[in-house]
């Protein structure tokens, strides 16, 4: 949910190894660049605890979700008929997994095409997110060695590339851990040739 109270993306689209890094984009385009997570009691449990429970991480906490918007400052009403909407839209045939990619979805706009579960057991909880670098997409071209090439496509002697700093691999969005996978295979590559 953004500082207005209103969703802007599909929550639901993929897992979130396929979406953190696409999702920092989408977060930078709303208002003051700032998102809200918002789960209640019964989802509360489920988030990670390398992510949710780290020392300094930014949460509110509240008994009511009146209470909630105004410890993050969204308009009450249209913070709880956002909340009340997607609840209500929710398609409950379907059982509720979070292990796989379960179909049961919210039929709002935008939709949430997995995971919709309703938010209406306090406590509630709110966790303000940004964006943040972990690459810029960008980076140095080279040959499958990790040999640096110039704008002609020759080797610059003794520059090589491996990692986050290697251009041509990704573009717009990745899979979480593939960064580290290119830094060992290019890596190696260019530290055997090194």
């Amino acid at each position: 949910m953004n500082v207005e109270g209103r969703r802007f993306l599909d929550e639901g689209a993929d897992f979130r190894n396929y979406t953190y890094a696409k999702y920092g984009k989408v977060i930078l385009q709303q208002p003051r660049s700032i998102a809200y997570q918002i789960f209640d009691a019964n989802l509360r449990p489920m988030l990670r605890a390398e992510e949710y429970d780290m020392p300094g991480i930014s949460v509110e906490t509240a008994d009511t979700l009146e209470e909630l918007a105004g410890k993050i400052d969204i308009d009450v009403e249209t913070f709880t008929k956002t909340v009340s909407e997607f609840n209500s839209s929710i398609d409950r045939e379907k059982v509720f997994d979070p292990t796989i990619k379960d179909g049961r979805k919210a039929d709002v706009d935008p939709p949430k095409s997995n995971w919709a579960a309703p938010i209406e057991t306090g406590p509630f909880y709110a966790y303000g997110v940004t964006c943040g670098i972990t690459f810029t997409f960008g980076g140095l071209k080279s040959d499958t060695y990790g040999r640096v090439l110039d704008k002609q496509g020759n080797h610059i002697e003794g520059l090589y590339v491996c990692g986050e700093m290697l251009g041509g691999l990704f573009s717009g969005n990745y899979p979480g851990g593939s960064g580290l996978a290119a830094g060992m295979v290019f890596g190696r590559r260019a530290g055997s040739i090194a």
